[in-house]
């Protein structure tokens, strides 16, 4: 293998040990592969110098001491031992609930796609993934600046990623297999996850230009790019025209309408496409907690999914896990892979939810059990477990009263799309006053 070689595959290492080796990589925001003179971003720097700087510096972050390397201005890369993976894990959270949509994808991809001259950020899709889960350890982020440069013919011979979804039937798997993810692609992806169920087609029509229930990539691609527009930040993304787009080794354009960009996008098929979509999401977060895949995890880390994405502080937290553990100790009944995917679809739709609540609760009483079932199972339409109620009650009903109110649903429940970023990317119908 060449050097280049090499080094590209050092880099899922860089990402892991951020947690096997209680290893931190704080990178300088310029780009450290691509070679820049004189404050300018040049594109003729020397490729294998520019591996040997990371083969250094990964070289020090596998020892896990604290120590400078820095052959230039352009390059700094620090291993700190005492950050461990608590410190990158809190850094991400804190990402993915306030920074845009561009300095998200921006910190998780990993990849510099580089075709003809023109160089574009993209990332795998356990990247993507990871960019909308909350506490993910399965991979991190490097950073911005931090790349590997990738060629059109490496991504098409499947040289690229290396990590996958560890389930069977993986979406992210088959799109990954097509290519990588591209800005614009991210942006698609991030809408579909938050756009609830029974508004997809609102979507989907959106895509479809001509009105005639077959999206092609050509319409495919334009209503992307405008979707991806943003000045500033990490740039602009409206002055690539459609045919480098359609020409472009973008992952879900392969995979939705084919190399040849021959094939449509149907209604039903876009409607898979977030069901799969949503589901292997889902699937992997139960992962993060079902260690042993026994199919279950204990209330207390069902409550622990919950309360990571409120607004409460780290001792109200654990004042809460500490209870429920109490109420159900760890061998105790548990929440099935179902439930958990029951109401995982319920915040998803926490929009629908405070809506629903709403309606329901207008003289301010609150909602009992039965009554809060019924509002989650039309929200997820997906029937919510009596298990999942009695845990949800327990957490929130304070005063033991049998109900809980919007206030107690706020700030645990409602917040839980800002954690994930999913409220910046949701697409708004407003009529008059009403915001659907």
């Amino acid at each position: 293998l060449s050097t280049r070689d090499k080094m590209r595959n050092c880099l899922p290492r860089l990402i892991r040990a951020q947690k096997q080796q209680n290893f931190a990589a704080l990178v300088h925001k310029r780009q450290i592969f691509t070679g820049e003179e004189n404050g300018q971003s040049g594109h003729n720097g020397d490729s294998s110098s520019n591996w040997a700087r990371l083969g250094t510096a990964l070289a020090a972050g596998a020892a896990a001491t604290a120590f400078t390397i820095a052959t230039s201005d352009r390059l700094t890369l620090q291993a700190k031992e005492d950050a461990g993976e608590a410190q990158v894990i809190a850094k991400e959270n804190r990402l993915r609930a306030f920074s845009t949509q561009d300095k998200i994808f921006n910190f998780f991809a990993s990849y510099q796609f580089v075709n003809e001259g023109r160089r574009s950020m993209m990332m795998s899709p356990m990247e993507f993934y990871s960019s909308v889960t909350p506490d993910c350890t399965m991979i991190h982020g490097v950073g911005s600046g931090a790349h590997v440069k990738v060629t059109k013919a490496e991504i098409e011979a499947g040289e690229v990623i290396c990590m996958k979804s560890p389930l069977e039937k993986s979406l992210l798997n088959k799109i990954g297999d097509s290519g990588l993810l591209s800005y614009q692609d991210y942006n698609v992806l991030l809408a579909v996850l938050s756009t609830p169920r029974r508004y997809i087609d609102t979507v989907f029509n959106l895509f479809d230009v001509t009105g005639d229930g077959q999206v092609e990539a050509k319409e495919f691609a334009y209503v992307s790019t405008k979707m991806a527009h943003k000045s500033g930040g990490f740039g602009s993304y409206t002055d690539i025209d459609q045919e480098e787009i359609l020409n472009s080794s973008s992952g879900l354009l392969n995979y939705l309408f084919g190399k040849d960009r021959s094939q449509t996008l149907s209604r039903e098929k876009f409607r898979q496409l977030q069901k799969d979509l949503l589901e292997e999401i889902i699937e992997l977060e139960f992962l993060e907690y079902d260690k042993e895949k026994s199919g279950r995890i204990s209330e207390a880390d069902f409550v622990n999914f919950l309360l990571k994405n409120g607004k409460l502080t780290p001792k109200k937290k654990a004042q809460l896990i500490k209870k429920i553990d109490a109420i159900w100790p760890s061998k105790g009944r548990g929440v099935s892979f179902p439930s958990f995917k029951s109401f995982f679809y319920v915040l998803a739709g926490s929009v629908e939810l405070e809506r629903a609540l709403f309606y329901l609760d207008v003289e301010g009483i609150g909602v009992d059990k039965e009554e809060f079932r019924k509002i989650s199972s039309w929200v997820s339409n997906l029937n919510t477990s009596d298990h999942v109620v009695n845990v949800i009650f327990a957490l929130l009903d304070d005063d033991e009263d049998g109900r809980i109110y919007r206030d107690d649903i706020a700030q645990v429940l409602l917040d839980w799309r800002h954690a994930r970023g999913l409220d910046k990317a949701g697409m708004h119908v407003s009529l008059g006053q009403i915001r659907v």
